[in-house]
């Protein structure tokens, strides 16, 4: 597990007719710092096949320019909080026989304090868009996807099973020691059409100083909102209402 300093950061999404406005509360420290997105990898052994693809002429759903216009501008922000990173796929909408092999179900465990939005949506994104914003160094991570049919279900499917799998684990910190670690999962009504938060969480009397990430995933029909902090206080504040928010705006695509 990397160790972090300690952050607690909340995000609201307040809806108006003057539009939406996200603002993160200060965090424990002006020391800069941003988790590391590092997506699990599979192992040969354990790598699971894809399903057969679909008899479609066409992946549906937005591309990644289309997508990228749901996630909040610079003037939607409160003052004090920044885009650091933007990103999208551009017009390009990958194909169900051209995606990757899934990595997630082969991933050993210990990447768990690496989850994020990024590594819970991709291994069936056709097309998408993400954005960090960064306030004082704390950041949260967003994502919204399009995938190919079926394929959205499937995604949370998949971490459904992750965090079963991986609900009690050990990893190494950066001396080499062991320490525990938990992942929790919990379901949402009235967030798309399912909803789901995982919540990764380091045992021992030096928990706060691991990482441990909180990711909200909602899937609208066959498109994915996530948003992901790494806020040790596990208040919901601000992976729950971004989400939402992103729930919304996709839901209007």
């Amino acid at each position: 597990m990397r160790i972090t300093c300690p952050r607690i950061a909340t995000v609201a999404v307040v809806a108006s007719t003057a539009g939406v406005v996200l603002a993160a509360l200060s965090a424990c420290s002006t020391a800069p710092h941003r988790p590391t997105a590092a997506a699990p990898a599979a192992s040969a052994s354990s790598a699971v096949a894809r399903p057969a693809a679909p008899a479609i002429s066409a992946p549906a759903g937005p591309n990644g320019l289309a997508l990228r216009a749901l996630l909040p501008t610079t003037a939607q922000l409160a003052s004090g909080i920044t885009v650091s990173g933007v990103y999208d796929t551009g017009t390009d909408v990958t194909a169900e026989a051209d995606l990757p092999t899934p990595s997630l179900p082969g991933a050993d465990c210990t990447a768990a304090p690496s989850l994020n939005a990024d590594v819970a949506t991709a291994d069936f994104r056709a097309a998408y868009a993400s954005e960090e914003l960064d306030n004082n160094g704390e950041s949260v991570q967003l994502v919204v996807a399009s995938t190919n049919p079926g394929d959205a279900a499937r995604q949370l499917a998949e971490l459904r099973a992750f965090a079963a799998r991986c609900a009690s684990f050990t990893a190494p910190d950066s001396t080499g020691l062991s320490v525990g670690g938990t992942v929790a999962i919990d379901s949402f009504a009235g967030i798309g059409d399912e909803a789901i938060r995982i919540r990764v969480a380091a045992a021992g009397p030096n928990a706060a100083h691991y990482s441990q990430p909180e990711v909200v995933i909602v899937r609208v029909g066959d498109k994915l909102a996530a948003a992901s902090d790494n806020d040790q206080a596990h208040n919901e504040g601000a992976t729950v209402s971004t989400a939402k928010y992103l729930a919304g705006r996709l839901a209007d695509k």
